[in-house]
């Protein structure tokens, strides 16, 4: 009796255990998810950041028990900065441009779905915005100091262009401007063959895009003769 007793005891517990999740509703997880068309260098491994007027694609998805959710039959709206910008049944995706600004700051992105299944969906997001910038590379290496012949190359980040023939490039070699043979994003310098070990080389370089509104990017690097 005791033992018919024992495995009554031990069989309800486990009857149990597949009620407690009974009745339990998944979730809806919402992904909002934003690419912005900016121009970066092939190497650059980052997220691609928006600046002024940059042209941004988003997307909403959703998922219930990790299968995407068919959002055919929903009507989505889309809203920036709190101001309704796109509605439609099946919106997943809007193409945006950035505001105009000096760079800085950040937009906020938000899509929502009233009559979801589980009621009222909302999904926002915050997109910084910046302004674009340069690097000057020294592609024979990193060191600072040169001898004889300086190669040096502007590396521009989140301009809002396709590619660098839209660009104009503009260099400074000890505060007087130069002009780049061919490809005005490479410079190559040639040292006066008196200048002294130690002798300082002050470059700098400006990158603007006239047809984009306050976008250009200035550095400026020093270099150290070395024999």
């Amino acid at each position: 009796m005791l033992k018919k007793l024992f495995y009554i005891l031990l069989l309800v517990p486990a009857l149990a255990l597949p009620l407690e999740g009974f009745g339990q509703t998944a979730q809806p997880v919402a992904v909002l998810s934003w690419k912005a068309k900016t121009y970066v260098p092939s190497s650059y491994q980052g997220k691609i950041l928006p600046g002024s007027t940059t042209p941004l694609l988003a997307s909403l998805d959703i998922f219930m028990s990790g299968k995407a959710v068919n959002l055919s039959g929903y009507k989505i709206y889309w809203y920036l900065n709190n101001t309704l910008i796109d509605r439609g049944v099946g919106l997943q995706s809007v193409s945006i441009r950035t505001p105009q600004t000096l760079g800085g700051g950040s937009i906020t992105l938000r899509a929502q779905i009233p009559d979801f299944s589980s009621g009222s969906l909302v999904k926002s997001v915050s997109i910084p915005l910046v302004s674009p910038s340069i690097v000057i590379e020294n592609p024979s290496g990193p060191s600072e100091l040169f001898s004889k012949t300086l190669r040096l190359k502007i590396v521009p980040y989140f301009f809002t262009v396709s590619d660098l023939s839209s660009l104009k490039f503009n260099w400074s070699v000890g505060g007087i401007e130069v002009k780049a043979a061919e490809d005005p994003q490479n410079l190559i310098i040639n040292t006066n063959p008196d200048a002294a070990p130690g002798a300082a080389l002050s470059v700098s370089a400006t990158v603007s895009n006239p047809a984009g509104y306050f976008e250009s990017a200035s550095a400026q690097k020093s270099f150290t003769l070395s024999n």
